[in-house]
């Protein structure tokens, strides 16, 4: 007799997540969505401050619309609520009563000028869990200051690390400050709800945007620590043989096989090409080959080069992933958005997401969530909303009547 289906999962169904965040923190409350949360976003009269980043693309009615926008915005419910306003804090105080999870990355002296700092929020709400997402925290000397994209790349060293070794810093494109400091945002906020699970109190979160790009500098920083030496931007140029990116058939991939990965990977690489006879193979099993220093010279690397670049000649980026998995070596084509789309693991998953999008007037296909329960999902994904397209609902759910909505929306705070 076959056992019964388990029904599907969503960690965060019946956990509500006020999204009170510009466009530097919207993708946490997305992050949070997709694991079955309701998240209502609260935006000003005037619009989504997301709306404002690009690449914009016509909406269905000619007007251009920010991609970023609708991305980030997925699966959530908007309110357009002016929070500054005596009216408008009133309400957004009797939102965040009733919900888990608050996100905001608005700095201390605009909470405190509100009302809303973290000792009234926590008056309001005891079990609240407050996530603040900050270019540099919520405390200390910066605390106060702006920054953009680039200047966040740039405090938290990665911009240092992009680029030639002959050029200027070049920065990665696609607002990754932005999704950082979220994605951290969004654990924060999965560590205060289990927190709140031991103990039923709410706690505030500072999530530091500058820290959290310094998180993703690899072995920058114990480098410094270990050695004295600072990493400096090399482009396509590998640090050691084994290491880098090299053209294939039909493409490229990026493989990391020696000091840097592991000492078996490199063994069993030189003995894969061995095995398919490509010039040279040979030589890379000599005893020099074995010492470490050796391989992060710059000779050793030229000629490791030539030699896997004989070998990648023949072969596509699929195969020498394939394979390259199956001997456990740290190997993977670089994929175009084409590919991704085609790749069999993520189809498997049912990773990409169509969704009718009224506002662009076309279907869409998002990518999903990031993680699945035992495999289950029963989400269903919700094109992001317009701009206040949930106030009413919201409301009617706060006790708000239709005689106080009107007195509302006439003095400007709907």
């Amino acid at each position: 007799m076959s056992p019964e289906p388990l029904e599907p999962l969503e960690p965060l169904a019946g956990v509500t997540v006020v999204d009170w965040t510009d466009h530097t923190g919207a993708y946490a409350g997305r992050l949070l969505a997709d694991l079955g949360a309701d998240v209502v976003r609260v935006v000003p009269p005037g619009g989504d401050p997301a709306a404002r980043v690009g690449p914009f693309v016509p909406g269905a009615d000619g007007r251009p619309v920010s991609t970023f926008e609708r991305f980030v915005n997925l699966n959530k419910r908007s309110v357009a609520l002016d929070v500054a306003a005596r009216d408008g804090r009133d309400v957004f105080l009797r939102l965040a009563g009733r919900a888990q999870v608050l996100l905001h990355t608005a700095a201390r002296p605009t909470l405190a000028a509100l009302g809303l700092g973290p000792d009234e929020l926590a008056a309001a709400n005891p079990g609240l869990v407050q996530v603040s997402v900050r270019p540099f925290g919520a405390t200390g000397p910066y605390r106060d200051h702006l920054a953009d994209d680039l200047v966040q790349l740039a405090a938290g060293g990665l911009l240092s690390l992009g680029g030639y070794a002959d050029t200027a810093p070049i920065a990665v494109a696609g607002h990754q400050t932005y999704l950082a400091g979220s994605i951290v945002a969004a654990g924060a906020a999965l560590l205060g709800l289990l927190g709140r699970l031991h103990d039923g109190r709410g706690r505030a979160m500072d999530v530091s945007v500058q820290e959290a790009i310094a998180g993703a500098l690899e072995d920058a920083v114990p480098t410094y620590d270990l050695t004295g030496r600072v990493r400096r931007r090399l482009g396509e140029v590998p640090r050691e043989a084994g290491t880098g990116t090299f053209p294939c058939r039909d493409g490229h991939v990026a493989m990391v096989a020696g000091r840097l990965g592991t000492a078996k990977a490199w063994t069993a690489l030189v003995r894969w090409m061995a095995e398919s006879g490509v010039d040279g193979a040979a030589e890379l099993t000599g005893p020099v080959w074995e010492d470490f220093r050796h391989r992060q010279s710059e000779p050793a690397i030229a000629r490791f080069r030539e030699v896997f670049g004989a070998f990648a000649a023949t072969r596509g980026k699929a195969e020498l992933y394939a394979e390259a998995q199956r001997r456990r070596i740290a190997l993977a084509p670089v994929n175009d958005v084409t590919d991704l789309r085609a790749d069999a693991q993520l189809a498997h998953r049912g990773f990409f997401v169509p969704v009718d999008d009224p506002v662009l007037g076309a279907t869409l296909v998002y990518p999903g969530r990031v993680s699945l329960v035992d495999g289950r999902t029963t989400l269903v994904h919700r094109p992001a909303p317009a701009p206040g397209q949930h106030t009413g609902e919201v409301l009617a759910e706060l006790g708000v009547g239709d005689e106080q909505r009107t007195t509302l929306v006439a003095a400007g705070v709907l």
